[in-house]
């Protein structure tokens, strides 16, 4: 397909929060329905159909190991907050945020990344192994979905 001299335009369909449980299919649908035409391309977030098809984690119940705790206390606040981040060009806001790494929820995640990504994604300064903690509620981490393509065919099917 070229894309060259293609004109594009988007439209952002608010839905209700997805919970666990949520048909996500009709969801989708529903948001859709009266927009869509042949050859639209839907788009959605893997967060939410992760929520809707359960993949949360409460991180309050996870108890850290001495090597996410020690991940959390120095290679966060100080190897990131310090030398990596201003190598990398973060954000000053986000420099400051590293260097007051939140410690016993911190760990906790880290303990997460770890068991669930490795070691090298639990190194990251954030989405560790697709692991999302925005604007999830209370400690609740949201783990990517194990086949994103089998999801996007599924929409696919139920939409045509």
């Amino acid at each position: 397909m070229k894309w060259e001299g293609m004109r594009l335009r988007f439209r952002a369909l608010a839905t209700s929060y997805w919970v666990p449980g949520d048909d996500y299919l009709y969801l989708i649908e529903d948001a859709v329905k009266r927009y869509l035409r042949d050859g639209d391309l839907v788009i959605v977030s893997e967060k939410a159909i992760a929520s809707a098809k359960g993949l949360l984690v409460d991180e309050s119940s996870i108890k850290p190991g001495l090597l996410a705790r020690l991940i959390a206390r120095l290679w966060m606040r100080f190897i990131w907050g310090y030398i990596l981040g201003p190598l990398c060009h973060l954000k000053p806001i986000t420099l400051k945020r590293l260097r007051r790494y939140p410690l016993p929820e911190g760990a906790r995640h880290k303990q997460l990344a770890l068991s669930r990504s490795g070691l090298l994604q639990a190194l990251r300064h954030g989405s560790e192994g697709g692991i999302d903690v925005s604007n999830i509620p209370y400690s609740y981490a949201c783990l990517p979905l194990e086949d994103p393509q089998a999801e996007a065919d599924r929409i696919e099917e139920h939409l045509r």
